[in-house]
């Protein structure tokens, strides 16, 4: 009897590891080096995740939530989008935005959902507070807040052209104006002159 019970609790055993269907979801992404962040992003953006907004599932570890905007680096964006997060990764987001945080996102298109994503999971995702950029590695953090300023430049360069083409279109247009009221009074004098 006692065989037949260490038989019977044996195969119960092994029946139940069979029937029993345990899936266990695990992301680890292959670590990428900043470079190669920015390189695979297709769109780059900074702002806040709307975590009030309805998160859209997929079939991947992200869940769509909305973004809004504050500055756009790369690629042709409105001020609200809607870009995927781990959904491992939205509590400590979350509190991250709460304290005063917001995000330095390199997105790129997936083929596991319809909405973009940060580029290798957490790589392409960057917090950002007052202007700073918080990674434990140094590194990454002095690269990603170089771009910044790289960018924030750009955008002050390109803000100066276009100032300075603006004036320079104004004083092409005073000038322009100035000849053709001269040439006018200098019509009109002569016209008077010779009825004389």
């Amino acid at each position: 009897m006692r065989k037949f019970s260490y038989i019977f609790l044996f195969t119960s055993f092994f029946l139940s590891i069979m029937i029993i269907n345990i899936s266990v979801s695990a992301t680890s992404w292959v670590e990428l080096k900043p470079e190669e962040v920015v390189d695979r992003a297709e769109v780059i953006v900074t702002g806040k995740y709307d975590f009030s907004s309805k998160p859209k599932p997929s079939d991947f570890v992200f869940q769509g939530l909305s973004f809004n905007v504050i500055d756009v680096y790369k690629g042709d964006i409105s001020k609200q989008l809607r870009t995927g997060i781990d959904f491992n990764d939205v509590g400590w987001a979350e509190e991250f935005q709460n304290e005063g945080g917001e995000f330095l996102l390199f997105l790129e298109k997936s083929k596991d959902a319809d909405f973009l994503i940060p580029v290798g999971g957490s790589y392409g995702m960057i917090q950002v507070y007052n202007g700073r950029v918080k990674d434990p590695n140094d590194e990454r953090s002095i690269f990603f807040e170089d771009f910044i300023k790289s960018q924030t430049n750009q955008t002050s360069e390109t803000h100066l052209k276009t100032v300075d083409n603006g004036q320079n279109d104004n004083s092409y247009i005073l000038v322009s104006t100035v000849v053709l009221v001269g040439i006018a009074i200098f019509y009109l004098l002569y016209r008077n002159i010779r009825k004389k």
